[in-house]
């Protein structure tokens, strides 16, 4: 199995990890050609972590093919599910007898492409390195250049209006599609439940992801195939599309960002850098007080830097800005400071405490005179 076409790398490379970016290098398509094999092997069903890593590594004949290297495969790849008992499987396996909804946005009369949203994500995702058999006939497929869209044989849709919810099933590898006219018919109990299960394995995804903008798309895969690892009757039942039921989960991240990228951009010319070498303590330190005082780990940062700089001597200067050169201070004449009296040194006579006041040479002509 190769991949399908060059414009659906960038999905295909969404579908590798929700924290690497892919390049289209030699280094890229070898991890592309490893998962494509790791797909056609594990086509039977799950298989044991040894196993498929003695395969790989027969089939590619190289020694950097070990244990370690298939387990992150399986951790990065989000088309590859790892079981608690130590098998991995594909996405699509674990969708086995689950149907997942979408509302379709235009009329569907003629059309072998749906466009559809992350409603349909775990299908796209496998239909861009795959094509998934259909049980009228015919292949799912995904778009050429990239589009958020599926395609089929003629007549594989539905006639349906715009605002028609359509039902795609996975059944065996083959996916079944129907319209549903009257709604899904799902409670309000049933799709809260689905709702709080999938939100915390999404919450947990976003917790581990280490870049600034998320993965959304392999987010949502990652975590849909460990909430159905943890609950096999979850989608068994059609409910609202993921879109719909997970507008909330899915929204938090640009909430919880907006006002940082306001400031952002309101800051004018910034530059971006990375620092090498930061000790693991420091590290979580900066974590936990950029959690307590509720900003971003960057901007927590950048605040902190410009504390540290407006704090030092180059802060007294005022201007102009294009000389960083810090004022030379004034001289001042000393101050000359009183004696402050001990309360327990003893009083002194009258004629003694203005003796101490009287200037030396005059109490000498004083004297003479007397």
């Amino acid at each position: 199995m190769t991949v399908r076409a060059c414009g659906q790398l960038s999905r295909c490379a969404a579908a590798i990890g929700h924290s690497d970016r892919m390049n289209h290098d030699a280094d890229a398509l070898a991890q592309l050609d490893q998962l494509s094999t790791a797909l056609r092997v594990l086509a039977s069903g799950p298989l044991p972590l040894d196993w498929l890593t003695g395969r790989l590594r027969a089939e590619f004949r190289d020694a950097r093919v070990t244990r370690e290297s298939v387990i992150a495969m399986a951790m990065n790849a989000t088309v590859l599910v790892g079981r608690p008992d130590g098998r991995i499987c594909r996405l699509l396996d674990v969708l086995d007898g689950q149907t997942l909804t979408h509302r379709v946005e235009a009329a569907t009369t003629d059309r072998t492409d749906l466009w559809t949203n992350v409603s349909l994500q775990p299908l796209l995702l496998c239909a861009s390195l795959d094509p998934i058999p259909l049980v009228t006939g015919g292949e799912l497929t995904a778009a050429e250049f990239g589009h958020p869209a599926l395609l089929g044989p003629a007549g594989w849709l539905p006639d349906v209006p715009a605002g028609t919810v359509l039902a795609l099933t996975v059944e065996g590898g083959r996916v079944r599609i129907e319209a549903l006219p009257n709604g899904v018919g799902a409670t309000a109990a049933q799709e809260q439940r689905v709702r709080a299960i999938l939100g915390r394995h999404i919450r947990e995804e976003a917790w581990w992801s280490d870049v600034g903008e998320p993965n959304r798309e392999a987010e949502l895969n990652r975590a849909l195939g460990h909430a159905l690892i943890e609950d096999p009757e979850l989608f068994r039942r059609p409910v609202s599309p993921l879109v719909e039921l997970l507008h909330d989960v899915l929204s938090e991240h640009s909430r919880q960002h907006v006002f940082d990228d306001t400031a952002a951009w309101a800051a004018g010319d910034v530059v971006s850098f990375s620092v090498a070498g930061m000790p693991e303590s420091l590290h979580a330190e900066l974590n936990r007080r950029a959690a307590k005082y509720g900003m971003s780990f960057d901007r927590f940062i950048v605040a902190t830097l410009g504390h540290c700089a407006w704090r030092t001597p180059f802060a007294e200067d005022l201007g102009p800005w294009e000389s960083w050169e810090v004022p030379t201070a004034q001289s001042s004449a000393p101050t000359i400071l009183r004696a402050v009296k001990n309360p327990s040194d003893p009083e002194e006579p009258p004629d003694q405490r203005h003796s101490d006041t009287t200037d030396p040479a005059e109490g000498a002509e004083g004297a003479e005179g007397r």
